[in-house]
């Protein structure tokens, strides 16, 4: 009877045990994506650009792009997995595109029924080996504005 008594102790010790252990494991593994929140403002022509799309993409080619939008004000927060969650650490090329008229309603870029409408940045910032726009993500708030030049 002791040996069982003794048997249901070190039972509960190594649940206790393993169950603790896997609890600080949780709560100190973190993030490890290594992202970074990313925001900022794109002015054009001395105003706020609103509607545009911005990519982040990264020199390290297994990182994912960092994606986001502008509102009215011009303001962008950036995504990689989720909304708003940001980038991740590194350097980047710099994409921007804003387009006025076309579809507004969401839908694949392949679809047929797609209509685009015109670009009204200017066609270099679309592309990152055009573009010249650069930035560094690195760890802490980023807030990484950007003037677009004609």
């Amino acid at each position: 009877m002791i040996y069982l008594h003794n048997f249901k102790t070190w039972a509960k010790i190594w649940y206790f045990v393993i169950l603790l252990s896997s609890i600080i494991h949780i709560g100190c593994s973190g993030d490890d994506r290594g992202l970074a929140p990313v925001s900022g403002t794109i002015i054009f022509k001395g105003k706020p650009l609103a509607n545009a799309g911005i990519n982040f993409i990264p020199e390290d080619t297994t990182a994912r792009v960092a994606v986001g939008s502008t509102d009215k004000d011009g303001k962008y927060k950036l995504s990689s997995y989720q909304i708003n969650d940001g980038a991740k650490i590194g350097r980047y090329s710099i994409t921007i595109r804003a387009e006025e008229g076309g579809d507004s309603n969401l839908k694949p870029a392949d679809a047929l029924d797609f209509v685009r409408g015109k670009i009204i940045t200017p066609l270099k910032y679309s592309r990152p080996d055009t573009s010249g726009l650069t930035a560094e993500v690195a760890r802490k708030n980023n807030v990484i504005d950007f003037e677009l030049k004609e």
